[in-house]
């Protein structure tokens, strides 16, 4: 029977079919056809179950006041009938304009907290995914986090900063509310509302406040490690200031210094600071 017969061209044809069944049937492959499915559905599940929850949480965020985020960060004590006794924090407070903030402290914060700052809309879902992946194989010991300096100023102005209360709820809610503080106000004045409001040790607020406070002149008069070891405070106020800890104020400076340096904000040389 040659190729050219038709009776041969039937026969090859049935042969392939019967092949293609046999591969469908094979239960290997369904095993893994059923496998593959499940898990994107389950995916898809899980994304618009996440969806929902979060726009459940939004919904009853507080509202965005740029009062709230100009506010400092104190403690105002009050006596058994409710009146005000005092204020920690805010009495010597030394507030800074947006205009009157060296360069050279946005490049060093930028830096140190939020390197895709000018990039971002307020959340980062690279630095989320990052910080995720750094946490579960345990290269950050733990702490490394995935606010941005718009995440970090809401959770300062509305929120709590303990760790028993990031809860799933407030965390939907900070970055809601962190996506409105990027599309309501500029990356200068939402730097400027942060720069005045971090807790800066010894009950200090306000990074004006604390450059007088450690080295007893403005901001502006700062040098390029004084200004780095101003901008690395507020991740961990009561370690890295320079009265409570030198060594690990030193350390953390030097830390601030080398974001600097690989964000390319300065050069090689010791007190040269890019000005971009």
């Amino acid at each position: 029977m040659s190729k050219r017969d038709p009776e041969y061209s039937r026969v090859a044809r049935q042969k392939a079919i019967l092949k293609k069944a046999k591969k469908r049937n094979n239960p290997v492959r369904k095993f893994f056809r059923r496998l593959f499915f499940s898990f994107f559905i389950i995916i898809e599940f899980a994304i618009v179950l996440g969806a929902t929850l979060f726009f459940i949480y939004a919904k009853s965020a507080p509202t965005l006041t740029e009062a709230k985020l100009q506010s400092s960060g104190s403690t105002t004590i009050y006596d058994a009938n409710d009146h005000k006794i005092m204020s920690l924090g805010s009495e010597n407070r030394r507030y800074i304009s947006e205009n009157k903030i060296p360069q050279q402290l946005k490049n060093a914060i930028v830096s140190i907290e939020d390197r895709r700052f000018y990039q971002h809309h307020g959340i980062d879902p690279i630095r989320i995914v990052g910080a995720a992946i750094a946490n579960i194989t345990g290269s950050s010991g733990g702490l490394q986090g995935g606010s941005t300096l718009d995440q970090q100023l809401i959770k300062l102005s509305y929120f709590s900063t303990k760790r028993s209360d990031q809860t799933l709820k407030r965390k939907a809610q900070e970055a809601w509310m962190a996506l409105k503080l990027d599309n309501s106000y500029s990356k200068d004045q939402i730097l400027t509302f942060y720069i005045n409001k971090v807790f800066m040790g010894f009950g200090t607020y306000g990074m004006q406040t604390a450059s007088y406070y450690y080295f007893n002149k403005p901001l502006k008069d700062l040098n390029l490690a004084q200004t780095a070891l101003i901008a690395g405070i507020p991740n961990a106020p009561t370690d890295y200031n320079p009265y409570s800890n030198q060594k690990l104020a030193l350390k953390r400076r030097n830390e601030v210094l080398d974001a600097m340096l690989a964000n390319k904000k300065i050069n090689f040389g010791p007190s040269s600071a890019s000005q971009k």
